[in-house]
């Protein structure tokens, strides 16, 4: 059946692309082998297919190939050819929609509209156009919000259908889709896929899917094509007879093939995982979390600051009571977005909790303080291993012994004895060949293992790992549910947080979050549901005045910022500098309405008091007057230009930039989206920095250690930083963005308004930066 017309005008997508690969092989510099080799596959118009093999195998890699943009951050030797309807790929004609497996990669707005709306604008489309895209994109993948919802209060499941819809709204003749479902809870997972082939039904796209559980993708695929563990195709046919005919070499690469057996933890010496003081005792309690609440801020609207316990404030856990005892596997679970990372982070003793209290027992802590929040890095290293969601923060070292050694090294183990287990941890879980390997060139499933291997490898006899499985095959699912039953065996307290049925299956315990609460758990695993943690805010919400500068533009705030640079030039008299920043005071309700005093401001503070104190530190005499004017000319333009520049919207501002000032698109759209990521770093510092106070690595009190840990800390989020750029370039790519080279121009989803507000604040910021020169008229 043909796609109904769109009421946009805009041709659907009747039949989907041909592609076909010849002699496809890459080899990334820095490895010995390739990761793919020589692949040749024809998939014609319309067909789905599933792409499987085992970890590590290159499927991620063949999608970023079929995309055409796996030389965009990555270089390497490439080899063959991809051909989309018969012209080598990337081809302007044939429309291509990557969906990379964690969808914050590819978010580049902050609001769900502008989000979706960034493919359209790359093609060029008319406004009217883009934004009946962007509608029908979003209907199509069943996105339960509106278009100004921010990006960041959605669930996991929503994020991935969000991201989907940005693919959608491209229009796209192949659909390429990277483990999309491989986050989510069940429920959240049959949502994501219903939507997926409901979209790709109506456009009759050609469709390629990751996915290594491949049970809920098996009725909407017609073929399958099977990567063997060195890149290599080793099976290609329609996916049910090729699943059934070739069902036991399949599963013995790893592919998880529907209706056979579950695969058995593999049998690891529990000499790998004992801890190494001897503290854990078969059925001593470890950690006790009593009646434990956190409370986590949540944005108020672009520009607005994040004010804990503040009336927008989310409970992220509420009344928790748990115990992890040694010698037992406790599972956590419950859908996407119900406190689970969080609750595993406060028993691995990584944050304090805003109510409650999390204590280890005397056995655990010996001679250390009950709280293990308050443990120096090195207690912590010595008793708490830990596996983060993003396995890729875990990597402290330049190869991987080295990284899985790190924590041993540092606290003193003997060195034979932690290589030995290093050693054998790597054989274990399939890391042995890529001992010398930069970490940050291994696959996600790979990642996982080796920060598994760290956790364990020093004998703690806490560890706690937040979706430990995600991303593995059927053998190494094996290794890694082997590793955490033998550091059960050993007397390790096992605290696991996952959506994984056959690991809950091997717990000797679980229990149940729902939005934040623990709950008993009647349901089986699979029925668990969907949840978010944002909450509307009343339409009859009281509203009060914010400010001029919230209603203003970007280029009136940065316009008035620099408007005050220039009047403080005129500030070198106490009088005048107080008389100035005074009328600031009295117009700061005016300009930014009644809110409490962000807590960005801080730098500003200390940029203000360092100006004065070293103004009567260096001057002559130390005259305390001078000291004081040289703090308040300061304070005069850098406070509120802090203020004003928070308020900008990136995406606001791009728009103002390009259709106001004619900038060139490209280069702006490039600098908005990095503008977009540095609301991101903080949590990136944040989570390196617990990674390193887990492993051992955290500052200590001398300004010597803290001075070793903030550089190694701005290295840890330089590297990643540069590896999220990459990611996200990729998805920008995929999403049109090199349409600028081929000559096409950009359209803008959204105009840039120049506003009664914005010819208020420059008039203000006129007025108030004259006032300096004008005291300081009348005062000579």
């Amino acid at each position: 059946m043909s796609p109904a017309p769109r009421a946009d005008g805009i041709a659907p997508v009747r039949t989907g692309a041909r592609v076909e690969a010849r002699e496809l092989s890459w080899r990334p510099y820095g490895r010995a082998l390739p990761v793919l080799t020589g692949l040749t596959f024809r998939i014609e118009p319309g067909e789905r297919v599933l792409l499987a093999g085992p970890s590590g195998s290159g499927k991620s890699t063949l999608l970023r190939a079929l995309a055409g943009v796996l030389t965009t951050v990555e270089s390497g030797d490439l080899g063959g050819c991809v051909t989309l309807d018969d012209a080598e790929a990337p081809s302007r004609g044939v429309p291509v929609g990557l969906l990379m497996q964690d969808p914050s990669d590819a978010m580049v707005a902050r609001r769900v509209g502008r989000e979706v709306a960034f493919g359209p604008e790359n093609l060029g489309l008319s406004r009217d156009r883009i934004w009946a895209a962007v509608r029908e994109a979003l209907d199509a993948v069943g996105f339960p919000y509106g278009l100004e919802h921010p990006v960041d209060a959605v669930s996991g499941g929503e994020a991935q259908r969000l991201a989907l819809a940005g693919v959608l709204a491209l229009g796209p003749r192949l659909i390429l889709l990277d483990e999309p479902t491989a986050m989510l809870d069940p429920a959240a997972a049959a949502v994501v896929r219903e939507a997926i082939w409901a979209a790709g039904l109506a456009s009759g796209a050609t469709m390629m899917v990751v996915e290594h559980q491949l049970d809920g993708w098996l009725p909407g695929v017609d073929r399958a094509i099977v990567l063997d563990d060195g890149g290599a195709i080793s099976a290609d046919g329609p996916v049910e007879a090729t699943l059934r005919e070739q069902a036991a070499s399949l599963s013995g690469l790893g592919v998880w093939v529907p209706g056979l057996p579950s695969p058995r933890p593999r049998e690891i010496p529990r000499e790998l995982c004992t801890p190494h003081d001897g503290a854990a005792a078969s059925g001593t309690v470890l950690l006790t979390a009593s009646a434990v609440g956190l409370v986590r801020a949540r944005r108020r609207g672009l520009g607005a600051d994040l004010e804990e316990q503040g009336p927008d404030a989310v409970a992220a856990l509420s009344g928790v009571d748990l115990l992890a005892s040694a010698g037992e596997v406790l599972a956590i679970v419950g859908a996407s977005g119900a406190g689970k990372s969080t609750l595993t982070a406060l028993m691995a003793g990584l944050e304090s909790p805003t109510s409650g209290e999390v204590t280890a027992t005397r056995e655990l802590r010996r001679d250390a303080t009950p709280q293990p929040a308050r443990w120096t890095s090195r207690e912590l290293a010595r008793r708490v291993g830990w596996v983060p969601q993003q396995a890729e923060l875990a990597v402290v070292a330049r190869t991987v012994r080295d990284d899985v050694l790190a924590t041993a090294r540092l606290l003193d183990r003997d060195e034979r004895a932690a290589e030995q287990r290093t050693d054998g941890l790597l054989a274990a879980l399939g890391l042995s060949a890529l001992r010398d390997a930069d970490p940050h060139t291994l696959s996600g499933g790979e990642l996982r293992r080796l920060a598994l291997a760290g956790a364990i490898a020093h004998g703690p006899a806490v560890l706690v790992l937040d979706e430990p499985t995600v991303g593995q095959d059927r053998n190494t699912w094996a290794a890694v549910a082997g590793v955490i039953l033998a550091a059960r065996d050993a007397g390790v307290a096992v605290v696991v947080a996952t959506h994984d049925p056959l690991l809950i299956a091997l717990a000797d315990r679980h229990v149940r979050l729902e939005r934040g609460r623990l709950v008993d758990d009647g349901a089986a695993p699979g029925a668990l549901a969907s949840t978010t943690i944002d909450a509307p805010v009343p339409e009859n919400a009281p509203r009060r005045w914010s400010g001029l500068a919230m209603r203003a533009g970007p280029l009136s705030l940065l316009g008035s910022s620099l408007l005050l640079l220039a009047g403080a030039s005129s500030i070198t008299e106490l009088p005048v500098a107080a008389a100035a920043v005074a009328v600031e005071v009295a117009l700061a309700p005016v300009v930014f309405g009644w809110r409490r005093v962000p807590r960005r401001l801080l730098p500003g503070l200390l940029a203000v008091t360092s100006v004065g104190f070293s103004s009567w530190l260096l001057g002559s005499g130390q005259d305390l007057g001078v000291a004081v004017t040289a703090g308040l000319r300061v304070a005069f333009f850098v406070l509120p230009g802090v203020m004003m520049a928070g308020l900008v919207d990136p995406f606001a501002l791009g728009d103002h930039l390009a259709q106001r000032l004619r900038l060139p698109a490209r280069p702006v759209v490039a600098a908005v989206a990095a503008l977009g990521r540095f609301e991101t770093l903080g949590d990136t510092w944040h989570q390196l920095s617990r990674i390193r106070r887990v492993r051992g690595l955290g500052a200590g009190r001398s300004p010597l250690a803290r001075g070793r840990e903030c550089a190694a800390l701005t290295f840890g989020l330089l590297i990643q930083s540069l590896r999220q750029a990459g990611r996200m370039a990729v998805a920008m790519e995929a999403r049109g963005f090199s349409q600028a080279r081929s000559g096409a121009p950009r359209s803008w989803a959204e105009p840039a308004p120049w506003r009664r507000a914005d010819s208020a604040l420059m008039s203000l910021g006129m007025l108030v930066a004259l006032v300096p020169p004008l005291l300081a008229q009348v005062i000579r």
